[in-house]
């Protein structure tokens, strides 16, 4: 059973998301955290399967976190991010620190559990903003692996890639998408999991190129 570690800013809040997530009998909350520092410890301890995060906390932004359990030599568990509103500057940027996927808490709390499922089988959501933000990155010349063929380089997406998010960014969803393509939607969503995996490589390689310089 896939465990989970909850790092949430409300105090409130908390205790009720963990007894809907512990009653699913699908997943279980190994602990909760409110702080960056607290979550440290509980990840480190517990090496949980998902880390289900709000994107601010009581001791700052989770951005530092989500960029150290990228970098992590060791494996790193899915993380779903929280959000209050679908504010899609966030999202993205989430995206580009290592998030997996999203749930709002506006959301029916149903929602929150395909999500885990989500993740678990290796998918990920996309909304049309996203999509379109998404093509604009990745329109941008590749900083790294200039002679690395488009199929093998981490910094430029597929044709297969870039046709999945166009049809997004049009408004399908992705079961339209998979029905006029005769493919499956578990195929379409973890390609939007390769996807945000290279906006994160995108952000590690600018990252190591600073440095070197």
């Amino acid at each position: 059973m896939p465990s989970i570690v909850l790092l949430q800013r409300d105090h409130e809040a908390s205790p009720h998301l963990r007894a809907l997530i512990d009653a699913t009998e699908q997943f279980w909350v190994g602990g909760t955290a409110h702080t960056v520092a607290e979550a440290r410890g509980l990840l480190k301890q517990l090496q949980p399967d998902i880390l289900v995060t709000d994107l601010k906390v009581q001791d700052g932004p989770v951005d530092e976190l989500l960029l150290e359990l990228h970098r992590s030599a060791s494996g790193r568990p899915h993380v779903l991010v929280t959000l209050m509103s679908h504010d899609d500057t966030l999202l993205m940027e989430a995206l580009r620190t290592g998030a997996d996927g999203y749930w709002l808490h506006s959301d029916a709390h149903e929602v929150l559990i395909t999500s885990l499922e989500q993740l678990v089988r290796g998918e990920s959501p996309i909304s049309p903003p996203i999509a379109r933000q998404l093509l604009s990155h990745f329109r941008a010349p590749a900083k790294v692996f200039d002679t690395m063929t488009e199929s093998l380089n981490p910094l430029v997406l597929t044709g297969t890639e870039q046709a999945i998010l166009q049809w997004v960014a049009q408004g399908y969803l992705l079961d339209e998408i998979a029905q006029q393509w005769q493919a499956s939607v578990h195929s379409l969503a973890c390609g939007i999991r390769t996807v945000y995996h290279k906006l994160q490589f995108d952000l590690r390689a600018t990252s190591l190129s600073l440095q070197a310089a």
